[in-house]
């Protein structure tokens, strides 16, 4: 994941995001009350597919992947599979944000490659702004990050402004060496860009800082382990007020003797200009983290607990009041699932969205992926579920617009609460 948190929320980023898997004996995590019951509406079928008519499948964590509030629907931001390879693609909603469909489509600008060897095409180009994180300025101009920055001014004017000139962009490059935007924020008047780096083989955080509305980026040294070897990545961030934290990817235990691992979680009291590292222990190695966000007083980080090869992944939720000390809240009473996404709505209400995946009961048969929509009131411990569905394309992504409507979004379906 990677989203915005709006009406006077905290800013809330996410990554990106996977999903639990439901296994013979273990909580279903279906069958509960569907999300209607807490106002949910479902359009099925009205997210435009992100593929070509001959590409029967996206593999997860492609196509949509994020929600861009746009007036008073939203741009889908993600990645299209053209036969070849995956292109960036945007979707854009329709007057009443009941569907969204590719803008521009690249079906409709078919790349003449007869006299190209296979081996040598790349099928139809994408199209939009491409982005792993969207930032809103709060003056109706939007922050598009990936190894670039791009601001869509509120005339809808894109411009490219700083390179943020990561670890070889292109993949098709010779070298090993990557980079990858995961989050960003923004606190005061600067916008604070975090990531993972792999340069010889060491993965390691990034955080870039702009003070200048991205024309420029300079880099911001975190507080890492001092041991050689991978440090944990970047992986959500959150703002409120200049008060910002940026929390580890994952847990891992890869720098000390105990079995389970630690969460690294930084914590900056000036916009990001000076940081401290807090540490949280005592969590299964892998879990993944998937947001962050703040809502009556309460930092939250939450994401899913690998239960691979033999139960389903479930809910991870961290709370702190001061973003330095972290407790794990109890989400038995969740259900199964893998958070994925997260946003606030207009009432200050935390609001996540999660699936379980079903394998299919032969490798011949698609996977099914059982979403749910958890609404919280603040404490750690109320959260009420509700059913989005078994389906083969899970929800992805979340947002709450301007005018109060939430939308949640997946690679087929889309479901909107007023």
């Amino acid at each position: 994941m990677r989203l915005a948190a709006y009406a006077g929320a905290a800013v809330l980023m996410l990554s990106t995001s996977a999903c639990g898997t439901r296994t013979a004996g273990s909580p279903p995590g279906v069958g509960g009350p569907g999300a209607e019951k807490l106002g949910f509406e479902r359009y099925a079928d009205r997210v435009q597919w992100p593929g070509s008519k001959d590409e029967d499948y996206v593999a997860p964590g492609e196509g949509l992947q994020l929600l861009a509030r746009q007036g008073n629907c939203v741009r889908g931001i993600g990645t299209y599979a053209n036969g070849y390879g995956y292109v960036p693609v945007n979707w854009s909603g329709n007057a009443d944000c009941t569907r969204l469909t590719l803008h521009p489509d690249p079906a409709d600008s078919p790349k003449d490659e007869s006299g190209v060897p296979n081996s040598m095409r790349h099928g139809a180009p994408g199209g939009g702004v491409p982005a792993q994180a969207v930032v809103d300025w709060g003056d109706g101009s939007q922050f598009f990050i990936s190894s670039v920055v791009r601001i869509r001014e509120r005339d809808g004017l894109v411009r490219q402004l700083a390179d943020l000139k990561l670890p070889w962009a292109l993949k098709e490059s010779d070298t090993s060496d990557r980079g990858t935007v995961s989050s960003a924020v923004r606190s005061g008047s600067r916008l604070l860009i975090g990531g993972s780096e792999t340069v010889s083989g060491a993965t390691g955080p990034f955080l870039y800082a702009s003070d200048d509305r991205g024309a420029t980026v300079h880099r911001v040294t975190l507080p890492t382990e001092t041991v050689s070897g991978s440090r944990t990545p970047v992986g959500p961030m959150a703002a409120d007020g200049r008060e910002v934290i940026a929390l580890g990817s994952y847990s891992s235990n890869a720098f000390t003797n105990e079995a389970t691992g630690t969460l690294v979680v930084w914590r900056s009291s000036d916009s990001g200009a000076q940081w401290t590292r807090a540490i949280v222990k005592g969590l299964p190695t892998g879990t993944r983290m998937r947001g962050a966000f703040r809502v009556a007083g309460r930092w939250f980080a939450v994401g899913d607990i690998s239960g691979a090869p033999t139960k389903p992944d479930v809910p991870v939720l961290l709370t702190s009041t001061d973003g330095a000390t972290w407790t794990k809240a109890d989400t038995t009473a969740m259900g199964a699932g893998g958070v994925v996404a997260a946003t606030v709505d207009a009432q200050g209400h935390p609001i996540m969205v999660g699936s379980l995946r079903v394998p299919g009961k032969s490798p011949q048969t698609q996977a099914q992926y059982c979403g749910a929509v958890w609404i919280g009131d603040g404490t750690p411990t109320g959260w009420q579920r509700g059913e989005l569905g078994c389906h083969p394309q899970p929800p992805a992504a979340v947002t709450t617009l301007a005018n109060g409507t939430v939308v949640i979004a997946g690679n087929s379906d889309l479901w909107l609460r007023h």
